[in-house]
This record gives structure tokens, C-alpha cells and sequence, in this order.
């Protein structure tokens, strides 16, 4: 006899597991400003690479949502008394996208090529002297003096870890990465979109989300409109003024909170007037920040000088400059700034939010006397030509992501070589070098309060501010969270609801 529940309860559960399926197979759609400049985590210090590097690699330690710095790829870490030796005991089973076993050897490997000529964050990681693989899951590193920031350029996304096979062939991450995260590289489509597909095997369980596709969609507008029509599930750079319409919406969600971004308009210190502290106080003077923080950025924080609002590092007794253009303009007289003085502003596309408070910023300048002229330059431009190598310009504006340690904020300050800006101040570089090699964490923050005091009284910047970290999902997908400081995607808890 036919039992009379049996066949209800069999299409039932049918359903549910086919509903289950269809949640777990859908596509999330991201929409992101800045595409990568290449994909291989050990040449580029931009951190729209990292944006969508995050979820392909891993490291070997990493922060978790609170900015902590947690095990990663490594299990367990241990630090000799002297601060000379650095241990890691790594994850066994982990592998590679490519299935080969991750072990000892991809870490020597990987940190041979950080430090290898050429490599942007060689200084990170160039007082290990040693680095010994007494077996397959333990790596013990040797420095030469003692490195308390090193733990954090292990964790962040400069660190990631790759297959020494693969790096012996010369092979080419920067177009076919491959690494140990939770999602794996399918196709990269140069400024449309980078697909990734979930990771099998991956070590913390297989991700619930098969398949993201990252897009690169300049106007925010255009990013907000696909919201609205379901082209995109996350939108991570929407307008101020369409904040409100995504909060009304029941269909959406406004994800807002603080970022580890110092927003400044960087001034070249190499040119004539600019190299003079008094002219660089002048134009923080010259600029109500607060506006431009609200009309460009939707408001935040103000800054006086390097470093983001509410970090510990940054001082108590350092004051944002406040608005003050009749003491801008004594400044600029003071200095002898002619009245026909022109300066040059070079403004990054795709990054409309900058563009705008550079448009602000001009118009304030003009008001005490001071031409800007605005070119707008492609990404990848401004990477070489304003950022890196021929540093062609007068301004520019910029939001520098945060940084795990103070170091990675402020290392190479006070050399005019080591930075874009060009700020030369000896006694700085010496407090720099000396912080970085010292353990007691009250005398380290000593010295970072001096040289952040000095960044306020010699501003290589217009200091702007520290935004919120904001973008809009649709309500039914959840997981999606920007790592504290580092500012990069993290996709491992991504879900559909």
C-alpha cells in the first residue's frame, strides 16, 4: 500500500534542494570603478589590482573584519625574544589552483621574489636574510635587524603566495593568475569584466557563490542605474546623491561604515613655490575641506596630516588646518608667490569622485589667487607618469588606502626619491628608518607621532579627509565585505539569500 505522505514529502524536498541549487549557481555581478593594471600581486602597488586580486590569492596571515591580523595560510606564527626570528608553521593540504600541494618551498620561493630587483615592496621585505624550510609545513626566517611591521606586509595583498614551480617557469600571473584562494581565474576581458569561479577544494570549505563577475564601469551613474535594473547584484562606488533613493528602495541595501582611505590633493614638492612649507600651509588654508568632503565624497572625517581619521597611530594633539583664506592669501604674499602663479592638476579617470573635488578645490584656490589648470588622465597613466616614473605635475588629488602598520603608510617619507610628491626632510627619514626596526610599540609610536606632526607642518598634501566606505547590494545577497584599511574585496562569504 502507497503510503498517502511519501510522494508530498519527496517533492518537496525535490524543490528545496533545486531552490538550494539555483541560490548556489547564480552569477554575482560586481560593479567597481578601477580595473586592475595586472594581476600578479608582486609587481603593482595599486589597490584596484588588489580589489580583485583579493579572492585569488591567499597569504599567509591576513586581517579579519576588525583590522586584526589572523592566521592565514600559516596556522601558527612564533617571534623570538630578540626579534631576529620569525617562524611560520603552515596549513597542510592546502593547494593550489593548478592542484599542485602548496608548502615550505612556495614560501621561500614567493619571498625571494619580493625581493627581487624591481620589486615595488622589496624595502618590506629586505631584512630577511635567511629564510630556511626544515620540512614541508615550517618556514623560519632569519632578519637582520628586528621587523615588527612585517607581520602586516605578509598579510596584505602584496603577500600572497604562489607556486614555486610556476615561478621558476617564468610563468605570467600578471595574465593567468594562479593561486590558493577561495575563487579561481576563468577570464579576464581588458576594461570590461574579470570572472572568477568558486574554488573546489578550497581550504575553509568551498565558497557558496559559483561564479562573480567583477565589472569595470567608470560612471557611477551607469553603476547605479544597473543596480536598479538587476545588471548589477553590488554597485561599490555610488554617488552621495543617489544614497537616499538606494536607503527608500526595500530592494537594496546602503552598506556604510569608516575606511582606512586618507583622501589628499598631493602637491609636487620638486617645483618652484611648492617646495616652500609656507605655500604648502597656504593652500591647506585656501580650502574649506568640509565642502569638498560633502560635495565630492558624501562626507567623513578631516585629517591634518598623513593618516587616517581614528588609526591609532595618528596623534591627538594634530588639528585639521581649518578654512582660513585671508591668512592663505598673507602666506602666499609672505612667500612671494606671483599674482599670475599657474599650477598644474592632474586628476585620475576613472575616479569621478576625485575628479569633483578637484573641481572644487579649483575653484577655492582661485579665490586666493591661484590658477589651476585641470587635465584629466587615464589610470594607468596616472600610475606611470604622475605616481611612479616621470611625475609630470603640480597636484593632484588621490585617496591612499590604509595600511596594517604605520610603517606601510610612511615608509620612504622624508626621502625625495622614495616618494611621488618629492618631501625631503632628513631628520623624518631618519625616524622613519629607526621606527621600523624598533620593538617596544610606545617608543615606535613616539617617533610616527613626530613624523606625522612633521607632515602637518610641512604638508606634502592638501589634507582632505577620510571618507566612509560605502557601496549598495541587492537585499538578497549578503557576505560582501571591504577589508579594514587594505580596502580590497573579500568574496569567501558572498551568498545568496
Amino acid at each position: 500500500m502507497q503510503h498517502p505522505f511519501r510522494t508530498p514529502l519527496v517533492v518537496a524536498t525535490l524543490v528545496v534542494a533545486l531552490l538550494v541549487g539555483s541560490a548556489f549557481a547564480r552569477t554575482v555581478t560586481i560593479a567597481t570603478s578601477a580595473q586592475p593594471e595586472t594581476l600578479d600581486p608582486h609587481v603593482t602597488s595599486a589597490t584596484s589590482s588588489f580589489q580583485t586580486m583579493k579572492s585569488i590569492y591567499d597569504t599567509l596571515v591576513e586581517p579579519d573584519q576588525s583590522g586584526v591580523i589572523v592566521p592565514g595560510l600559516a596556522h601558527s606564527w612564533t617571534v623570538s625574544e630578540d626579534g631576529l626570528m620569525l617562524a611560520f608553521v603552515l596549513r597542510e593540504g592546502v593547494l593550489f589552483h593548478d592542484g599542485s600541494e602548496f608548502d615550505s618551498a612556495d614560501v621561500a620561493a614567493t619571498i625571494t621574489r619580493l625581493q627581487a630587483e624591481g620589486s615595488p615592496k622589496a624595502n618590506e621585505f629586505a631584512m630577511i636574510v635567511d629564510v630556511a624550510t626544515p620540512d614541508a609545513l615550517t618556514v623560519e626566517l632569519t632578519l637582520d635587524a628586528p621587523a615588527p611591521a612585517l607581520l602586516a606586509s605578509f598579510a596584505s595583498g602584496w603577500g600572497a603566495i604562489v607556486p614555486s614551480e610556476l615561478i621558476e617557469a617564468d610563468h605570467d600571473f600578471g595574465n593567468r593568475p594562479v593561486g590558493t584562494g577561495p575563487y579561481v581565474f576563468a577570464e579576464w576581458v581588458r576594461d570590461s569584466f574579470v570572472r572568477l569561479t568558486a574554488n573546489p577544494d578550497y581550504h575553509a570549505g568551498e565558497p557558496e557563490v559559483e561564479e562573480v563577475v567583477i565589472r569595470y564601469v567608470a560612471d557611477t551613474s551607469v553603476q547605479f542605474q544597473g543596480l536598479q535594473t538587476g545588471e548589477f547584484d553590488i554597485a561599490v562606488d555610488v554617488a552621495a546623491v543617489d544614497w537616499p533613493t538606494i536607503e527608500s528602495d526595500p530592494r537594496f541595501v546602503l552598506e556604510q561604515g569608516p575606511s582606512g582611505l586618507v583622501l589628499v590633493s598631493a602637491l609636487n614638492t620638486r617645483r618652484p613655490y611648492l617646495e616652500d612649507p609656507r605655500v604648502r600651509r597656504a593652500l591647506n588654508l585656501a580650502v574649506d575641506t568640509d565642502t569638498v568632503m560633502e560635495v565630492a565624497y558624501g562626507g567623513g572625517f578631516p585629517v591634518g596630516t598623513f593618516m587616517e581619521a581614528g588609526s591609532p597611530w595618528l596623534p591627538d594633539t594634530i588639528e585639521p588646518y581649518g578654512y582660513d583664506p585671508e591668512r592663505a592669501r598673507e602666506l602666499l604674499a609672505e612667500a612671494g608667490v606671483p599674482d599670475d602663479w599657474t599650477l598644474d592638476m592632474a586628476l585620475p579617470q576613472p575616479y569621478d569622485t576625485h575628479i569633483t573635488a578637484g573641481q572644487v578645490i579649483q575653484d577655492m584656490l582661485g579665490d586666493v589667487g591661484v590658477t589651476v589648470e585641470i587635465r584629466v588622465v587615464e589610470w594607468g597613466v596616472w600610475l606611470g607618469e604622475i605616481y611612479a616614473n616621470d611625475r609630470d605635475f603640480d597636484m593632484t588629488v588621490i585617496g591612499h588606502t590604509g595600511k596594517l602598520d604605520a610603517s606601510g603608510r610612511l615608509g620612504g617619507y622624508g626621502e625625495r626619491d622614495r616618494t611621488y610628491h618629492g618631501y625631503e626632510n632628513a631628520e623624518v627619514a631618519a625616524m622613519v628608518q629607526e621606527a621600523a626596526v624598533i620593538s617596544d610599540p610606545g617608543e615606535r609610536a613616539e617617533l610616527y607621532a613626530a613624523v606625522l606632526t612633521a607632515l602637518h607642518d610641512e604638508p606634502p598634501f592638501i589634507y582632505i579627509g577620510t571618507p566612509f566606505t560605502t557601496f549598495a547590494r541587492a537585499a538578497d545577497v549578503d557576505g560582501f565585505w571591504i577589508t579594514p584599511l587594505l580596502d580590497t574585496f573579500d568574496l569567501r562569504s558572498l551568498r545568496v539569500d
